[in-house]
């Protein structure tokens, strides 16, 4: 069976189409999601747990913050690429 991606892009068209969710598939397995406070204020939070994240961190909490950050880099490279490949297609339209 091939390796999983650590990260992996979820979201649901047709009944949630607003929300876009980021599914971290190593323990503890989870859904987060980018969280809009205000116009100015966003960040990325656990939304769903399949393992017990805070059980999974108790003794390293230090490295539970680590991985929402490894997170939320890897979802900010994901819009950055998103942006990108919607630009060359504009391009290749010319």
């Amino acid at each position: 069976m091939a390796q999983l991606p650590k990260f992996l892009i979820a979201d649901d068209p047709v009944t949630d189409p607003e929300n876009e969710y980021i599914f971290h598939t190593e323990k503890p397995r989870f859904f987060a999601k980018r969280v809009e406070e205000d116009e100015e204020t966003a960040y990325i939070d656990i939304i769903e747990e399949i393992d017990d994240v805070e059980a999974f961190y108790k003794d390293s909490p230090e490295k539970k913050q680590e991985l929402l950050e490894q997170l939320e880099d890897w979802y900010y490279s994901y819009m950055e690429w998103l942006e990108d490949d919607g630009s060359e297609d504009e391009e290749d339209e010319e």
